[in-house]
């Protein structure tokens, strides 16, 4: 594209003056909401997620209409997106706790003008809860002569995409434990590996999804031990666990370490674990090595498992398209 150039020779260089959101979308559901679904792209690039699959105005079982609803293409992850023109208000941040509290969404994104520190704040809070990603992204729109631009501003986003992040300042055994399972979380959701969200366990432990809600990977981290396991819980939880230990020798030729077959009468248990004393203060050098060694065996434990699992869900009468596939 040629330059205009000024009398010096040198290229023009123009002033970006703020323009009123409302001249640019005089509508905020029939024009704005709209050109963000079209341009949906823009927001994946500034907030590092790629989405596909965008929908508008879709309503969500138990939480209502959203703007706009759509997936990350790398881990199936559904997103919703609440936008508004003005700046945040309670009636948008109430929207947002009920998709938190009731959508199956894993990712929420407010989009608005501008956000207020109360409500930053909230969202803050959403995200050291360690149960969803919540962004805050501030819309803003400039002319450049005759041309429009756009811009988008993230000014809350969780923790473990912001690698230099200090630790929250009320720091105590929860928040530690989220900040140590928050980069393992994102490390097994790009290979699959879906937590599980509203109703998934916290604390000490973390949960993965199969399509039993019964039916669980998990992680445990103490001062003493560290465990990947899956936890077969539910009525009639011991036939299930003995007919997957029918092929125990499969399973343990496939993992290669030794695994732990735990059958109790509340929940049945199979476990690679590790004993060795390392504290949640530990230096971050150590930390990650926890995490390193719960992600490849996770992994591992899943692979051997599910096509085992799987088999014996669908003898138990769960159709083909009801059970999880392994990596």
């Amino acid at each position: 594209m040629q330059q205009s150039r000024g009398s010096s020779g040198m290229p023009e260089i123009r002033v970006l003056k703020p323009v009123d959101l409302w001249t640019v979308w005089p509508n905020e559901a029939h024009d704005f909401t709209p050109w963000l679904a079209n341009h949906i792209d823009r927001l994946g690039d500034v907030l590092n997620l790629r989405l596909e699959q965008v929908q508008t105005e879709v309503t969500l079982p138990r939480a209502g209409r959203v703007d706009i609803c759509a997936l990350q293409s790398e881990t199936g992850a559904t997103v919703v997106i609440e936008n508004q023109l003005g700046g945040s208000d309670d009636s948008h941040c109430l929207r947002l706790l009920g998709y938190a509290a009731n959508a199956e969404a894993n990712i929420l994104v407010w989009v608005a003008r501008s956000f207020t520190s109360y409500h930053r704040s909230i969202l803050k809070w959403l995200n050291e809860a360690d149960t969803i990603d919540v962004y805050a992204v501030e819309v803003r729109a400039y002319c450049v002569g005759k041309a429009l631009a756009v811009n988008f501003c993230p000014v809350v986003e969780p923790l473990q995409s912001q690698p230099s992040t200090s630790r929250p300042t009320r720091t105590t055994a929860s928040t530690l434990y989220a900040e140590f399972y928050r980069p393992l979380v994102a490390r097994l959701r790009h290979r699959g590996v879906q937590p599980v969200g509203k109703g998934g366990w916290r604390g000490r432990w973390r949960s993965f999804q199969t399509q039993d809600p019964d039916v669980v990977y998990a992680t445990e981290f103490t001062d003493r031990r560290f465990a990947v396991f899956l936890s077969i819980g539910g009525t009639g939880h011991q036939e299930t666990f003995r007919a997957l230990r029918r092929h125990r020798e499969d399973i343990d030729r496939e993992v290669g370490e030794a695994v732990s077959w735990q059958e109790t009468e509340e929940q049945s248990l199979v476990m690679l674990e590790r004993n060795e004393a390392v504290s949640l203060t530990a230096p971050e050098g150590e930390l990650e090595a926890v995490r390193q060694w719960m992600a490849e065996n996770l992994l591992v434990l899943r692979r051997a498992l599910q096509p085992h699992l799987d088999e014996v869900m669908r003898a138990k009468g769960a159709g083909p398209d009801e059970v999880m596939s392994a990596d």
